[in-house]
């Protein structure tokens, strides 16, 4: 077997991701769950009789096979990565390392692409040609008849979306910690939005601070005794298909005003090190808020002409089971041992007065080592309500209501969780659910992606 081939792969995505920079500035979400690394069972049978082609006798049957599978998409990688991992065939093995490797670098650092034409219809007609386009979730909620016309050639989501909601006096949202896109009718708009790949960066407000020196004054005169430090606040929102549980402080590459003056300041001397923290990580969402200091040059100036930087995003790039615990009902304080997580099962038992909601008491030790310098790391606690899923003996997951109490210790995180059969977030029915059957841990699988994005002509206070 070859069980190391997908390790293997995912090693050489990272190197693939560094070779990318050059050209995009990249190195290296009921909400749909994260694409599983690996299936657990095999495709349909057009996609195993493609598997199995990639090992003909022929090579121009190896080679259309190839192609059908890398047309197939990110839906295929699984069932390709599931054979990778089984596969003793020398062909099979080099052509699908090579096919995994490329694909999942493009899924992760390439924006989805719109193209069509569209001619007087309206703004949600051109979002549902979208959503077929993509197989992104995209919910508009403005009520308008206005006819709209749009030729979008190749066109990143991001964009194309951006395009139509403007038109409409619409406003993108995607801070509903789920992989739905959601277009509203609101009286405003986002002017200062700028794209990177499947990202999209949108500025949200510029505080500013001034400071007047009033002691230690030269006697001879002269010198700048007033300061002006500005912070400049943005949103950073990802595809659907790519969420985020952290992102860096954000490297300033280059700030200049209309005047020309530089609104750099003074780089930190452990830089590095201040830059390597994640905001929010451990929190798999579409929305991240970032911001980055200034420092004003010239009172005159009236806006950033331009503003080049970089942060480093920790994607979310698949899942796995770390634990699957069988009959969760009648499990009672047991432990369960996983690759990075200890898992203990108190109790899983359904609510006398509300009959289809579980709550589910856990407690986590984490399994990983301490960095002596950082200490212990509570952000792997983060993670863990959101890596946990109750499922029916069909595989389908139970909505999850977040967490009823929780508490932290060094190592250690205990937590009160409820699970129901409705959705509460949209308030529409949920599917229907038989008894949970398992309880499962997920173990997440990450890319560390570094975007390069430049905001222009934003307005000073």
């Amino acid at each position: 077997m070859r069980r190391a081939a997908v390790t293997a792969v995912l090693g050489l995505l990272l190197g693939a991701a560094l070779a990318a920079r050059g050209k995009e500035g990249l190195f290296l979400t009921h909400p749909a769950p994260a694409m599983p690394l690996v299936a657990d069972g095999p495709g349909d049978a057009d996609t195993e009789k493609l598997l199995k082609e990639l090992g003909s006798d022929d090579w121009r049957t190896r080679e259309r096979a190839g192609r059908e599978l890398a047309a197939r998409g990110e839906r295929a990688l699984p069932y390709m990565r599931r054979a990778l991992n089984n596969t003793n065939d020398p062909e099979v093995l080099r052509r699908l390392s090579v096919l995994v490797r490329k694909m999942d670098h493009e899924r992760l650092v390439a924006p989805k692409r719109v193209t069509l034409s569209a001619k007087g219809r309206t703004a949600k007609q051109i979002f549902e040609d979208i959503a077929r386009q993509t197989g992104y979730r995209i919910e508009f909620g403005a009520a308008s008849d206005a006819k709209h016309s749009f030729e979008f050639s190749d066109a990143p989501f991001w964009q194309a979306v951006d395009a139509v909601a403007n038109a409409a006096g619409a406003t993108v949202q995607t801070d509903y910690d789920d992989s739905t896109v959601r277009v509203f009718n609101q009286d405003g708009a986002n002017p200062y939005v700028t794209y990177a790949g499947p990202f999209r960066f949108m500025a949200t407000n510029i505080n500013s601070s001034r400071n007047v020196q009033l002691s230690g004054i030269s006697k001879r005169g002269g010198g700048e005794r007033v300061h002006e430090y500005l912070n400049l606040n943005f949103q950073v929102n990802s595809e659907p298909k790519n969420p985020m549980l952290g992102i860096s402080q954000v490297e300033l590459l280059s700030a200049v005003d209309n005047l020309g003056g530089s609104l750099v300041p003074p780089r930190e001397r452990n830089g590095f090190e201040y830059r390597s923290g994640y905001y929010s990580r451990g929190n798999r969402s579409h929305t991240q808020g970032m911001s980055v200091n200034l420092a004003r040059a010239d009172r005159g100036a009236t806006s950033i002409k331009s503003l080049k930087a970089t942060a480093r995003i920790e994607l979310l790039s698949g899942t796995s089971p770390e634990l699957v615990i069988a009959d969760p009902l009648k499990v009672k304080k047991k432990s369960f041992a996983g690759r990075s997580v200890d898992l203990e099962l108190t109790s899983c038992d359904e609510d006398a007065n509300n009959k289809g909601t579980f709550m589910v008491s856990v407690t986590a030790k984490n399994r990983m080592p301490v960095d002596p310098r950082r200490g212990d790391d509570y952000m792997w606690a983060n993670a863990i309500p959101q890596r946990i899923e109750l499922t029916d003996e069909k595989g389908t997951r139970y909505f999850s209501y977040g967490l009823q109490s929780s508490n932290h210790s060094p190592g250690g995180f205990q937590a009160v969780m409820m699970f129901g059969s409705e959705d509460r977030r949209t308030g529409q029915p949920g599917p229907k659910f038989g008894p949970p059957t398992k309880l499962v841990l997920t173990e997440w699988h990450t890319v560390t992606h570094e975007v390069a994005f430049e905001f222009k002509d934003i307005p000073l206070p």
